[in-house]
């Protein structure tokens, strides 16, 4: 399953964009989630190469979150296109 596919884990990826870099506590905060789940959705992320640990913050990368966003997509296109 695509990594981005969780509402938590794209709601986390949108505000780092919007926001910039911040702290596990601040994305919680902003967000209205427990940081015991954001700091398990930002390892994830972080594992899968989209969001950047930084010296007590965490920033995201938009050319990987686009990359990771136009996969699936273009896998959907190419079964569409020999199908069709």
């Amino acid at each position: 399953a695509n990594i981005l596919m969780n509402r938590t884990r794209s709601r986390l990826i949108r505000y780092l964009i919007a926001h910039g870099p911040a702290s596990c506590s601040r994305v919680a905060a902003a967000l209205n989630i427990s940081a015991s789940t954001v700091r398990r959705h930002l390892t994830l992320l972080c594992e899968a190469g989209i969001i950047v640990p930084g010296t007590g913050t965490y920033s995201a990368r938009p050319d990987d979150v686009k990359r990771e966003l136009d996969d699936p997509a273009a896998s959907f296109d190419q079964r569409a296109a020999t199908s069709g």
